[in-house]
């Protein structure tokens, strides 16, 4: 998700309107879960987001400084979904209007 660049670095106002984030949703039985992973507003920050409001550690949104750390989380909330029987319906990975 980060990326080095060496030398100047110049910003793009079209693509600074943007930011990516990915989606992964979860379903079991009729319930449907989703979790987003994507930079914060201010780009100074990964932010995770369970929707509906779900998680062992009892927020919603929780911030990461760095991308592996967030992946790591993710990762952790997904296998514990998996052993409680949700399954990965679909992820998708796009590119939405900055608020």
């Amino acid at each position: 998700m980060a990326s080095c660049v060496s030398g100047a670095h110049t910003t793009n106002p079209a693509t600074d309107a943007y930011v990516r984030v990915l989606r992964w949703t979860f379903t079991r039985n009729s319930e449907s879960l989703s979790c987003e992973l994507g930079l914060t507003t201010d780009k100074s920050a990964y932010q995770l987001r369970i929707d509906p409001a779900w998680n062992p550690a009892g927020s919603a949104v929780e911030r990461f400084d760095d991308a592996m750390s967030a992946f790591q989380r993710h990762a952790t909330i997904e296998r514990m979904l998996l052993d409680e029987g949700w399954t990965l319906e679909s992820f998708e990975s796009k590119k939405i209007e900055r608020s």
